[in-house]
């Protein structure tokens, strides 16, 4: 049985390569081009402005949906449903999500600033708990280390640029794979880098905390200079940081 050849393809094998590939390659800048004007409506209809007592957010790259919600002390699924977003997966950098007031349908019926640690301290003070136990670190330690470092409050920034509520270096935060806004991934990259440090300075609370603050290489600089005096060689302010959290 012979196959007929549809006369479309005939005529696509009669064109010459170079043809051949312009064609394909306006294709596929007429689907990009395609791609990037669906993201530019995108932006445009999420820019809707946000009724009167909302609070409107402007998502941030590597937000989630999840993270903007424990901010505001709300759920995902409440926002996603009241900014009509089908996939709360799918948010965009410059996107604008509106928070719900509490005179709004879907309100976040919570009490006090939104966004402020308020009453979501103690969440997140059961997270960090939960979190050096995960790893088998100490809680009470961890706890008094996240205290130090932003007093639990997830939208902290520090002068030098140390961001959320484990006040990490951007550049740290990437390194572990996590967003330094969302407190639960930063809680849980936090505990898993000091026992990371514990393990690396034999079971050395003092010096994974100094690792911490100063980074590991201030230690080891540290412990070769002073020896068995090693706190006297790192900076005042490490110094003080291991003093206010162990006592």
């Amino acid at each position: 049985m012979r196959w007929s050849v549809p006369p479309l393809f005939r005529r696509w094998q009669g064109v010459n390569a170079f043809t051949r590939h312009i064609i394909i390659l306006l294709t596929l800048v007429v689907l990009l081009l395609g791609s990037a004007l669906g993201g530019h409506l995108l932006g445009v209809f999420a820019q809707s402005p946000c009724a009167k007592g909302d609070a409107s957010y402007s998502v941030r790259f590597g937000d989630t949906l999840s993270a903007i919600a424990m901010r505001y002390r709300t759920t995902w699924q409440r926002l996603a449903s009241y900014n009509h977003i089908a996939n709360a997966n799918l948010i965009f950098p410059g996107q604008q999500v509106c928070i719900p007031g509490k005179g709004s349908r879907g309100g976040t019926g919570g009490s006090g600033s939104p966004g402020g640690p308020g009453g979501s301290r103690q969440h997140f003070v059961s997270l960090a708990m939960q979190d050096a136990l995960n790893v088998g670190f100490s809680p009470n330690v961890f706890v008094r280390q996240i205290n130090q470092e932003s007093g639990f409050d997830p939208s902290a920034i520090s002068p030098a640029g140390a961001l959320g509520i484990a006040q990490f270096e951007p550049a740290t935060a990437s390194s572990l794979g996590v967003n330094p806004w969302d407190p639960v991934q930063s809680l849980q990259g936090a505990s898993r880098l000091m026992a990371s440090y514990v393990q690396q300075f034999g079971g050395d609370i003092a010096k994974a905390l100094a690792a911490y603050n100063a980074g590991p290489g201030a230690v080891q600089r540290a412990v070769m200079l002073g020896g068995t005096n090693w706190r006297a060689f790192l900076p005042a302010e490490t110094q003080n940081y291991i003093r206010v959290i162990l006592g």
